[in-house]
């Protein structure tokens, strides 16, 4: 193979060596977003994990939490209902004691006495601070408010016995009893649909946040997916860049064999044309030996008078031309 043939290939490798680095910059960037995209899916994957864990873990308990109180206060209505229905028949069958008439008016006009010497006071105490009044005349204003205040405090006491004495009717009267019951069950359930606006409030609101966080778990989903199409695609260029890289590889392999093989076929013929010209040039020497010698033996048969051959003839004019 001649020196053209080997430059060609030198050039054919460099150009090999610069695609397979090439391929090599391709299939390592190939892998370093193989990696950002597996780190992004564990990330996802976190992510998802982490909102449904929430959502199972915390919300639901709550949801649930919240759940049996609005079913338990329900409940607590129809209850509070039928014992309200029952007392009432309970309380319709019952006689109202003429006591409590009697000691309520008396509460009644006592209150009303208490009052009308409270506006009384007042207007005395006005008369003080806002009219010009001489010693005696402001005296007696001040001895006016006591034996008024003394009435109120007389009629304070006397009411506290008659609330006490009706206090203490209610107490042992099975009327008074029945209708105090009718009033605890209606501020109970006065209290219930409050209580179950509340709680419905807040399992409205918990419900949200856990619709929030599965909504938050899907649009991980939907990203999980398109992260798994580009991981996809991202493995398929790295696996095509692999192989490209390997062809390569193989080919460059091949082309290196070649080349040690063409270098030797080289080194083999240069050594082979060297022992030619060294058998050419002992050929020669040894002819040019060989033609002296009979050279030598022609000239000693013709000093002699030896008959020559034609050979010897022709050795002995040959040499007589070159000394010429």
């Amino acid at each position: 193979m001649n020196e053209h043939n080997f430059d060609n290939f030198s050039q054919y490798f460099n150009k090999w060596q610069k695609n397979i680095l090439n391929f090599t910059l391709k299939r390592n960037l190939a892998n370093k977003e193989l990696e950002n995209y597996i780190k992004s899916f564990q990330t996802i994957d976190s992510e998802i994990f982490k909102a449904l864990f929430i959502a199972k873990k915390y919300y639901y308990k709550k949801h649930h939490y919240y759940n049996r109180k609005i079913k338990r206060l329900k409940q607590k209505e129809i209850d509070f209902n039928q014992l309200l229905d029952y007392v009432n028949r309970e309380r319709r069958n019952l006689t109202e004691p003429k006591v409590k008439d009697e000691i309520s008016t008396s509460i009644r006009y006592i209150k009303q006495s208490i009052k009308e010497i409270e506006v009384k006071i007042n207007n005395l105490s006005n008369q003080i601070e806002e009219l010009t009044l001489d010693l005696d005349e402001e005296n007696n204003i001040i001895e006016d408010i006591k034996n008024l205040d003394r009435d109120k405090q007389i009629n304070l006491r006397h009411l506290r016995k008659l609330e006490q004495d009706l206090s203490k009717e209610m107490q042992h009267d099975t009327y008074f009893k029945t209708v105090r019951t009718i009033e605890i069950l209606e501020v109970n359930l006065g209290e219930i649909p409050r209580n179950l606006n509340k709680w419905s409030k807040k399992k409205v609101k918990i419900h949200r946040k856990m619709l929030d966080l599965y909504h938050k778990a899907k649009v991980f989903e939907n990203i999980k997916k398109q992260i798994e199409n580009e991981l996809l695609g991202a493995k398929q260029n790295t696996d095509r860049y692999l192989q490209l890289y390997s062809k390569l590889t193989n080919q460059n392999n091949n082309k290196l064999i070649i080349e040690e093989q063409l270098s030797f076929f080289k080194n083999e013929a240069k050594a082979k044309e060297k022992r030619y010209t060294k058998n050419i040039i002992k050929k020669k020497r040894l002819k040019k030996k060989f033609r002296n010698k009979k050279l030598e033996i022609a000239l000693e048969k013709q000093k002699s008078g030896k008959k020559l051959d034609f050979y010897e003839l022709k050795l002995i004019l040959d040499h007589s031309k070159k000394k010429e």
